[in-house]
């Protein structure tokens, strides 16, 4: 197996090409590998899928980054069986990671080299896919204004999100949206936020689907109806440890369901993000992929 270290130079505040490949010096005549540092969006989408085209060798895939990092390795890598992809979590979010376990070994490049793959599912919309969190609303807002605020000094992932949450809470609170389930409607009204899960949380520990598994065949959903600031601000915390789903105080206002195919529509364009990666879409159909993908499991 040969392993490929695809290393994202401008993920986290450190740039890690030195540091991963003086770490790898020590497998020297020990280990097949290679590095590739990308240069830019979709690169390490385009990188990976030439690889697996050009062999029939099984191939390794380490993503050295963030979540962005990881979901473009992802999509290079989904519909190919010679392959597994691993993460290296150096990145400023890495919220995929912490549904996988214990965080800190997926900042272990030796663990992760170590460990065998399993297959989990993927989350499919249009011609692409996540392995994370999709969602529509005052979060995909969030996110939209933290890749702003995470390029400011001294700003963590985690710091940029939340101050994209209070951009959020002020200035975009209401957004029409219906949601269907496997056919049926959930939802169809004003809402807070609705996200799609194959992982538990995104924003840099918000945990919106604490009962969400990688390998059940199925997505979660958590849609939270329009709230005043004042209700949103006694119940953030909650839904930001993942105690939501528990709370007397959020069941009037919390819709959580598991599905295999989701629809969220609007009457306008609303705000839409995957993995980081924001747009605006006016109807969008998300599907589970059941074990789509052999992934490093520690």
């Amino acid at each position: 197996m040969k392993h490929i270290f695809i290393v994202n130079p401008k993920a986290g505040k450190v740039d890690h090409t030195d540091i991963v490949r003086e770490h790898l010096q020590k497998y020297d005549g020990k280990l097949d590998y290679h590095i590739y540092y990308t240069k830019g969006p979709k690169d390490a989408t385009n990188y990976v899928k030439e690889c697996l085209k050009q062999t029939n060798d099984y191939l390794r895939f380490y993503a050295c980054g963030g979540d962005g990092t990881l979901n473009e390795v992802v999509n290079g890598a989904v519909g190919f069986d010679n392959c597994e992809v691993a993460c290296y979590a150096i990145g400023s979010g890495n919220d995929f990671a912490k549904a996988l376990g214990n965080m800190d070994d997926y900042k272990d490049l030796d663990k992760i080299i170590n460990a065998s793959a399993r297959e989990i599912d993927v989350m499919k919309y249009g011609g692409n896919y996540s392995l994370n969190i999709c969602n529509f609303g005052l979060d995909a807002w969030a996110a939209f204004k933290m890749s702003k605020y995470k390029t400011w000094p001294l700003v963590s992932g985690k710091m940029a999100y939340n101050l994209g949450v209070i951009y959020s809470v002020l200035f975009k609170m209401k957004h029409c949206m219906k949601v269907e389930v496997d056919g049926e409607v959930l939802y169809d009204g004003n809402a807070l936020l609705c996200s799609i899960a194959n992982g538990i949380c995104y924003g840099g520990g918000y945990y919106c689907a604490p009962k969400a598994k990688l390998d059940d065949g199925e997505l979660d959903i958590c849609l939270v109806k329009e709230v005043s600031i004042f209700t949103l601000a006694r119940l953030i915390g909650l839904y930001k440890a993942g105690k939501h789903l528990d709370s007397p105080k959020f069941q009037k206002y919390i819709y959580y369901k598991k599905g295999k195919n989701i629809t969220v529509s609007s009457n306008k364009p609303i705000m839409f993000c995957n993995d980081g990666e924001v747009q605006t879409v006016e109807k969008l159909e998300l599907s589970v992929v059941k074990n789509a993908l052999k992934f490093v499991i520690i």
